[in-house]
């Protein structure tokens, strides 16, 4: 089978059985199957766009430039990535760190709102072709954690206790196809890797998501929140069962309940807890409402500025 730039592409299937217990299925079937295309030789690099993604005013196409600038010239851009601490030396990799390769961003003072327009399509770009060259040199090192669940779900908080990986992936997760090239590119070069996901109530994610804007000046439009989290479950729920027979992939699932002055050590959570039956399950209306409720909120504070 072939795609367009892509040389070579390989399909894996998992057909869903009546008890919810995963069958990889090869031939396609069966219903309910979930077919994930992987580029079968590491994707494609990091392509960097000859102008930026949307309009930008003076002073944002300058800081775009200057960070294209730097992304060409790949070990500097490394350099200046495992320096910065949230990084902890290259170990942690995220496109959220990323943006402070912004210069612009990075220096914007504590409080004030950060701006990601420059660095929107530059981050991601840099953070996935870091995160892909490092898997393809594991070297000592034996473990990858991908970090998974919704905007402001409290990912770190929640793992705090829980030991180190050697790398680890900070996002969503929610792309599912990616999620599964990256696990399998893993898993080729001999880590062993392990899906951390977080449960959060949509409340307590909008409003861990204020208290961080205010904070850090780095906001996310609470509209796109809720599907954050429902994107998320879902591509965690497809690869809990894809990769259910894989001895070196293992899920770590936790219910976040607390907040930054309130703390509270996470719940536990199993697979069956996240299916359309489950008691945590994102539901499509669910998402739906909590779109409104963003909507209003986000009103409510323009008006009251």
């Amino acid at each position: 089978m072939k795609a367009k730039g892509v040389k070579f592409i390989y399909i894996k299937c998992l057909t869903y059985t009546s008890n919810s217990r995963p069958v990889l299925n090869f031939n396609g079937v069966k219903s309910n199957v979930v077919l994930l295309l992987i580029d079968a030789e590491n994707g494609i690099q990091m392509k960097l766009p000859a102008k930026p993604e949307s309009t930008l005013d003076r002073d944002q196409r300058k800081a775009w430039e200057a960070m294209v600038t730097l992304l060409r010239d790949t070990d500097q851009a490394d350099q200046r990535y495992d320096a910065l601490p949230e990084s902890q030396n290259g170990r942690i990799v995220s496109t959220d760190i990323a943006r402070y390769l912004d210069s612009r961003y990075a220096n914007t003072p504590l409080g004030k709102v950060r701006d990601i327009q420059p660095s929107w399509d530059l981050a991601w770009r840099y953070a996935q072709d870091r995160f892909r060259r490092e898997l393809g040199k594991r070297g000592k090192r034996n473990m990858v954690r991908f970090m998974a669940g919704g905007w402001a779900a409290g990912k770190t908080h929640a793992l705090e206790h829980h030991q180190p990986p050697d790398l680890t992936w900070d996002g969503t997760l929610a792309d599912a196809q990616w999620a599964a090239e990256m696990i399998d590119l893993a898993l080729d070069h001999h880590w062993r890797v392990e899906i951390a996901y977080v449960f959060r109530d949509i409340e307590l994610a909008f409003y861990g998501s204020v208290e961080r804007g205010k904070e850090e000046g780095r906001y996310v439009p609470l509209e796109s929140l809720p599907k954050s989290h429902g994107d998320a479950q879902r591509s965690v729920r497809d690869l809990a069962f894809l990769y259910a027979e894989e001895q070196n992939v293992s899920f770590i699932m936790m219910h976040n309940l607390g907040t930054k002055n309130v703390p509270c050590e996470p719940k536990k959570l199993e697979i069956v807890d996240l299916a359309p039956s489950g008691a945590l399950y994102y539901s499509h209306s669910y998402e739906s409402y909590y779109v409104q409720v963003a909507a209003e909120i986000s009103k409510s504070s323009a008006q009251g500025r």
